[in-house]
């Protein structure tokens, strides 16, 4: 998780920002990206393993644990997040 968030704040100039501004931000967009990725990855999961992301949601681990269990279970899971940080950029350059 956490080259996610270097990732969005190299790319949104984050480092640039006022401290407490800019983890704002990055607390915002990392919540974007990450509920883009689990629409996409949850439907790649075995019926088997969606009930332990289940079980790891309901017992509210941290997002470390589920990020590591979600990587472990879908092959191109850093390609699907690289993709939704290059889509969440495009979206918000359009925006401005």
């Amino acid at each position: 998780m956490n080259t996610i968030k270097q990732k969005l704040i190299d790319l949104f100039g984050l480092d640039k920002m006022v401290p407490k501004k800019a983890t704002e931000m990055l607390e915002r967009l990392s919540r974007l990206v990450f509920q883009e990725v689990l629409v996409r990855a949850l439907p790649l999961l075995k019926k088997e393993d969606l009930s332990e992301y289940e079980r790891i949601v309901y017992a509210q681990e941290n997002g470390e644990i589920l990020f590591k269990f979600l990587s472990e279970k879908i092959f191109d899971l850093n390609k699907i997040i690289d993709e939704e940080i290059e889509n969440l950029r495009a979206e918000m350059a359009v925006e401005h």
